[in-house]
């Protein structure tokens, strides 16, 4: 019975936390996920901006935002997002839309495909 109402008393505070929280998870959940290949990776200061890093992508439709397939640049929140990655890689990317820019928030690199 004790460890019952401990388990209730954790999950009551896990719950308290979160709703105590509620924009902690909507400012790193993305709100657009897409795939697509590496075309370059520029840190700064670059061509495209000053103090941000930039990823260039050739990708696929991203839900609910394109629905084509194009290559652009994006503004990344941090160069370690690069770490590991080059130009052909194929990855899957997460959008965060802010004001002003899609900011991509996290990048994980794919397994090539096969021809």
């Amino acid at each position: 019975m004790r460890r019952a109402g401990l388990a209730l008393v954790a999950t009551l505070l896990l719950v308290v936390s979160a709703a105590a929280q509620p924009g902690r998870d909507s400012a790193t959940r993305a709100d657009y996920r897409g795939t697509g290949v590496v075309l370059a990776i520029l840190p700064p200061p670059s061509d495209l901006h000053v103090s941000r890093p930039v990823i260039v992508i050739e990708h696929e439709p991203i839900a609910g935002l394109m629905d084509e397939r194009m290559s652009m640049p994006f503004i990344a929140s941090s160069t370690t997002l690069f770490q590991g990655l080059t130009p052909g890689d194929r990855i899957a990317f997460g959008l965060k839309d802010t004001p002003g820019a899609l900011l991509v928030i996290f990048v994980d690199r794919l397994s090539p495909t096969r021809r």
